[in-house]
């Protein structure tokens, strides 16, 4: 009679245990949220929709995209997005203007959560609708020296294009500007920023130069903010120069910050030079004049200040005279003004 009870006892434990370890492989084995996901959210009487792609980019390792259809100027890959089942977030320039945060939980074919945008927060809940859409590039890390860029090459059918070195530029522009036929390499802004960056930006430029899918007499420099001054030396001094700079917020507050701008216009390097008109890091009135100086009004030089616009060229967002919510948008003709400048300069 013992023995019969050992055996059943060492049978229960057995199956205990089998049944234990069967559920923690399930619990392993559930997919990751990939696919479509799309919904609005709304606040003080106004609707956005929003769509969010979710890809597998490799084993257990979750990419996605965050878009806004009817506002695609503000749309972003979510390079800080983070998974563990079942809560997502995804967080976009927090603690800067216009920076946005999204956390949700998964309910099977469901996201339920919250995306706070600057102090506004919004209750979603969004439905998967099919497979997610392709980025139309690829992405790699492209190493160069102790730093890492973001090299992005678009998919199709061209066997060379222009490119762009890109540097303190958000990575949506950059990933926009990619899926527009551009190569983009997008380098890391340092923490302190200082003189050796013009070495850095002018590696980057002949590292870009040797990519297969680009056309090397077409590759140029987009900056935003106080390292225009070691953007145009690179420009400049890098042989061959660079074919096009786009300069935004560049400093020029005195007549000595706007000098080394003059090189530009004497070796004849295509500017588009930009100013938001919040931008408080300069004297927008000044530094646009000067700059128009120092380019000699020549005709592929070309300043533009976009009113009301924040340092990062969007209209932030606002009630209007009713009290309904106007959500943030990019400088009306900042996007279309910049792709039909750089088309005409690289065409």
């Amino acid at each position: 009679m013992m023995q019969e009870c050992r055996w059943w006892v060492g049978a229960a434990a057995f199956l205990l245990a089998s049944c234990s370890s069967e559920t923690s492989r399930n619990e392993s084995a559930v997919p990751l949220p990939t696919g479509h996901y799309e919904g609005p959210i709304n606040y003080r009487g106004s609707q956005l929709r929003v769509a969010l792609d979710l890809r597998e980019a490799a084993p257990g390792q979750l990419q996605g995209d965050v878009s806004f259809p009817e506002n695609p100027g503000m749309s972003f890959p979510a390079e800080q997005l983070r998974y563990k089942e079942p809560q997502l977030r995804v967080d976009q320039g927090l603690g800067q203007s216009g920076g946005i945060s999204l956390q949700a939980i998964r309910e099977g074919d469901f996201l339920r959560g919250v995306l706070s945008w600057d102090s506004v927060q919004a209750d979603f809940v969004w439905v998967r609708r099919g497979e997610a859409a392709p980025r139309g590039y690829r992405e790699q890390r492209l190493k160069l020296g102790s730093q890492t860029a973001t090299l992005r090459l678009p998919e199709d059918t061209l066997a060379t294009h222009p490119a762009v070195v890109l540097l303190n530029i958000p990575a949506g522009q950059a990933a926009r500007l990619t899926q527009q036929g551009y190569v983009t390499l997008l380098l890391p802004l340092p923490a302190a920023p200082d003189s050796s960056l013009v070495q850095t930006v002018g590696t980057a430029l002949t590292a870009l130069r040797a990519q297969p899918a680009v056309d090397s007499s077409r590759v140029g420099l987009w900056s935003r903010g106080r390292v225009a001054p070691w953007v145009v030396e690179a420009a400049t001094q890098t042989q061959p120069q660079a074919a096009f700079v786009v300069l935004e917020g560049a400093p020029a507050n005195t007549m000595a910050e706007a000098k080394v701008y003059r090189a530009l216009s004497q070796q004849r390097i295509p500017t588009l030079g930009l100013y938001a008109a919040l931008d408080t890091a300069v004297n927008v009135r000044e530094s646009s004049r000067r700059l128009r100086t120092a380019l000699a009004f020549r005709r592929s030089g070309m300043v533009r200040t976009y009113p009301k616009a924040t340092p990062d060229f969007t209209v932030p967002g606002r009630a209007d005279s009713n009290g309904q919510w106007q959500w943030p948008t990019p400088a009306p003709g900042y996007w279309d003004g910049l792709t039909d400048w750089l088309r005409l300069v690289t065409k």
